[in-house]
């Protein structure tokens, strides 16, 4: 005796069996050292900041607020969906000169338990899916050196690894008051 199954159940069941393909796949992808990060530009420089250290990232809003009495690389405040933002100018940051805004230009929001901060990027590339872990950092007298946990070689461009965590942690940053 043949039964006939209905053609959405059997959708279904594809559905499910793909679903957990693909569950499988990242599963595997992940212990063989693949993660995700996504790809920027400062200045000349290429970065890539793990996905899991950024909430978001946005154009750069059209009203931004000064904030007095502050560094040169606070870029202001800005209200972002009912909540103040604080913007940094990583460009000026990290190497001195002011970032021109832009249509690349972009806000990235810091994944930090205790810091709710934008920074302002001249350009991001989107997600960067990486097969290699990164390697030591051969630079060793440049200003960004405390930040970068290392490189990876990808597609003819070298990648820097930057840790928003450190720079979440430095007391420069911190203490954003002049």
């Amino acid at each position: 005796m043949t039964s006939t199954l209905s053609s959405s159940y059997i959708f279904s069941l594809l559905r499910d069996i793909e679903q957990r393909s693909r569950q499988g796949s990242l599963q595997h992808n992940n212990q063989h050292g693949v993660w995700t990060a996504i790809g920027f530009r400062v200045a000349n420089e290429h970065f890539l900041v793990p996905l899991k250290q950024t909430r978001e990232v946005f154009p750069v809003p059209s009203q931004i607020t000064s904030v007095p009495k502050s560094e040169p690389w606070v870029f202001g405040i800005a209200n972002l969906r009912g909540e103040l933002l604080p913007l940094f100018d990583l460009k000026h940051f990290l190497y001195g000169k002011l970032t021109k805004v832009n249509k690349h230009s972009r806000i990235m929001v810091i994944n930090h338990p205790d810091i709710y901060s934008g920074l302002l990027i001249d350009e991001v590339f989107g997600l960067k899916h990486v097969q290699q872990r990164p390697e030591q950092f051969q630079e060793q007298d440049n200003d960004i050196m405390p930040f970068v946990d290392g490189c990876v070689s990808q597609q003819d461009t070298q990648w820097k690894v930057f840790s928003f965590e450190k720079l979440a942690s430095d007391i420069r940053f911190l203490n954003a008051a002049a």
